[in-house]
C-alpha cells in the first residue's frame, strides 16, 4: 500500500500546484518574466526528474534501497511545502528543482522495490493497481489542489505533507 502511495506522489508533484499558478503569477507579477517563470514551477521538476533519476538508479544499486527511499521522502516534504513559507519566486524554483530530485530518488527506488517484492503476475497486477492509483491520484490532488488555491496561491503547496503519513 504504501508502494502504492510512493508512486502516485509523481503525479502530486506536478498536478497539486497547477492550479495556483494563476495566482502565483499574479502574486510576482512586479518581477520580469513573472508569467515565464511561474510556469517553470510546472516544468523544473520533470527536467530534475529526468538528469536525476539514472543517479538514483546508482545509488540503489550501491546502497539499498529503503535509505534512498527514506531520504527522497524526506526531501519531498521539505521541498514540496517551501512553497507554502517562500515569498521569493527564484527561491521557490530552487525548490521546485529540488522535489525533481526528490521525486526522482522517490520513484526509482519503488520502482525497484516492486521488482523486488513481486514476480510474475503478481507483478502485472501490482503494476495496473500503481497505474490506477496514480491516475486516480492525478484527479484527487488537482481537485483539492484547486479548492486549496482558492484559499490562495500557497496553500496547494501544504499538499506535500501527505507523504509525512507514510515515513
Amino acid at each position: 500500500t504504501n508502494l502504492l502511495l510512493v508512486s502516485s506522489m509523481t503525479i502530486m508533484s506536478g498536478a497539486t500546484i497547477s492550479p495556483a499558478l494563476p495566482g502565483l503569477s499574479a502574486a510576482f507579477s512586479h518581477l520580469p518574466q513573472a508569467e515565464f517563470l511561474s510556469k517553470l514551477m510546472m516544468t523544473l521538476p520533470a527536467l530534475f526528474i529526468a538528469v536525476c533519476a539514472p543517479l538514483a538508479g546508482l545509488i540503489i544499486d550501491t546502497l539499498r534501497r529503503t535509505p534512498l527511499l527514506l531520504f527522497a521522502l524526506r526531501l519531498y516534504v521539505v521541498s514540496g511545502t517551501a512553497g507554502f513559507f517562500l515569498s521569493d519566486l527564484y527561491a521557490l524554483l530552487v525548490t521546485r528543482a529540488l522535489l525533481g530530485v526528490a521525486v526522482a530518488g522517490t520513484m526509482t527506488s519503488a520502482s525497484t522495490l516492486v521488482a523486488d517484492y513481486y514476480k510474475g503476475e503478481e507483478r502485472h497486477r501490482y503494476m495496473g493497481m500503481q497505474s490506477s492509483c496514480m491516475a486516480l491520484g492525478g484527479v484527487v490532488f488537482v481537485g483539492c489542489g484547486g479548492l486549496l488555491a482558492e484559499v490562495g496561491w500557497q496553500f496547494p503547496f501544504l499538499m506535500y505533507l501527505i507523504p509525512v503519513l507514510f515515513i
